[in-house]
């Protein structure tokens, strides 16, 4: 597995931060120092170890000895809350949680008592479903889901063993994971690094490193292009990826022209934790014929799509719900100590065909499309309101708006821009044109920027707080 026999690399970096660097000889050495310290503290096997994911060195080294130990990593958010973290060592109750910082620095914490080992199977992985810090909804991912899906990135993504990757998504995301998982299954670099793309550092460590690839989630990609990234050189950048939502058309297709011109290449990725991170990729030189396409499945994974009968769908350009099945799907979801006590039990419940609850269709040339989400729907005065839907046709009449709510009235986020003090009323009277929607049952939020949560994904929930506030001042 990828996070065995770190050695065979030897002396090839595996990872820096800042100004340390650590090579695959010592971080296999590093590995095994850890995976002995814990294993002192905690016991062989059957206990849950929380590691605030700190996005660097010190979190490598404590991940990669509880995947070699008969543990559990459970990756949290570095930044969580004290009351978010008390409430999930109730439910939860670690053995240990490692506190993880920036220069290698890592302190490994007892929880007193110690609990009774639970059954883990193997079980290697539990991540939030949502990223946010306090959710104790977890997936409950094998050592073998996270190694096939690694295995099938590396199929299809050029990674070479000399190549140099920026890990700047947080460590605890799937996405940012799976890049590191799939740099250490080739015996690739990942430069660990927590600045933002509007700040200096971030790109001089494109030219302090020779980066050859980077990741992004559609929020930090359209931040880039207001950057003006696609009037960058950067040399020694052979591709890029992006995952983590569905990017706008006119900017995938901005993106592809870009790489087209500068002899880089572009993928587009989907994916969800439930599924190790990747279920699907987008071959770049498709990528500006159908760049509303989600592409094919990754190697060794399969789609289907279901009709609301259950029927599986055969004929093209067919909407139904997209199914998936492959090597990386998730054992299943834990969300408190009644879980725990025998994750190994997970294994024989282990979905044969995962429900996305995306909404799509598949083209003749077999590549396939989201449309809509199943769950991202309103019944606004008996009116069925797609709110993917409603998104799509704003933005295309020129609003940049982001669509949530509730049965009793549409919240309608938009960024305000240099529009005029009408923009309220321009939007209910667009939906009450073209949605049939009743001024009363719309709110309209101005705002800057949308929210997003930690994984840099649009945070609906942190709209209708906002929208909250808003009312009460």
């Amino acid at each position: 597995m990828f996070f065995q026999n770190l050695s065979r690399f030897n002396q090839q970096i595996a990872a820096i931060e800042g100004n340390l660097s650590i090579t695959y000889a010592q971080l296999a050495q590093a590995q095994q120092d850890t995976k002995s310290q814990i294993q002192h503290s905690i016991g062989d096997a059957g206990q849950l170890v929380f590691i605030k994911a700190y996005n660097g060195l010190s979190t490598l080294v404590v991940y990669l000895a509880t995947l070699e130990s008969q543990h559990c990593a459970v990756l949290l958010d570095p930044n969580i809350k004290e009351a978010d973290l008390t409430r999930l060592v109730e439910q939860f109750r670690p053995a240990m949680i490692a506190h993880c910082e920036a220069a290698q620095q890592l302190r490994l914490e007892l929880v007193d008592p110690l609990p009774t080992p639970n059954t883990l199977g193997n079980v290697g992985v539990l991540l939030s479903t949502s990223g946010s810090t306090g959710s104790a909804k977890h997936v409950a991912l094998s050592k073998e889901n996270l190694n096939a899906n690694a295995q099938s990135i590396c199929r299809y993504l050029p990674i070479k063993t000399t190549d140099v990757t920026l890990c700047a998504l947080p460590f605890h995301y799937s996405y940012g994971l799976s890049v590191i998982n799939s740099h250490l299954n080739q015996g690739a670099c990942c430069v660990f690094s927590n600045a933002s793309p509007v700040s200096r550092e971030y790109w001089q460590l494109f030219d302090e490193h020779h980066i050859a690839s980077f990741a992004g989630v559609p929020f930090s990609y359209e931040l880039l292009l207001r950057l003006r990234f696609t009037q960058k050189k950067l040399p020694h950048l052979r591709y890029f990826t992006q995952a983590g939502g569905k990017l706008a058309a006119e900017h995938v297709v901005a993106l592809a022209n870009y790489a087209a011109k500068n002899d880089k290449q572009f993928f587009v990725m989907y994916g969800q934790t439930e599924a190790t991170a990747r279920m699907s990729y987008l071959a770049p030189d498709k990528v500006l014929d159908i760049p509303e396409s989600i592409g094919q499945p990754i190697p060794d994974g399969e789609f289907k799509l279901v009709a609301q009968s259950g029927i599986q769908i055969d004929d093209a350009d067919t909407q139904g719900e997209l199914y998936y099945k492959g090597p990386n799907v998730m054992l299943g979801y834990v969300s408190c100590r009644q879980d725990i006590t025998d994750l190994a039990s997970l294994e024989n419940k282990q979905p044969k065909w995962l429900a996305t609850g995306d909404l799509g269709y598949r083209n003749r040339q077999g590549d396939y499309f989201i449309n809509g989400r199943k769950s991202r729907f309103l019944k606004l005065a008996g009116q069925r309101l797609d709110l993917d839907d409603s998104e799509r046709l704003l933005q295309k009449a020129g609003f940049n708006a982001k669509c949530t709510g509730n049965d009793n009235n549409l919240l309608v986020g938009v960024i305000n821009g240099q529009r005029d003090v009408n923009l309220i009323q321009e939007i209910k009277a667009w939906l009450h044109q073209h949605l049939g929607l009743h001024p009363t049952k719309v709110q309209v939020l101005p705002l800057t920027t949308f929210p997003a949560n930690a994984n840099g994904k649009m945070d609906y929930a942190a709209l209708s707080q906002l929208a909250e506030v808003s009312i009460d001042d």
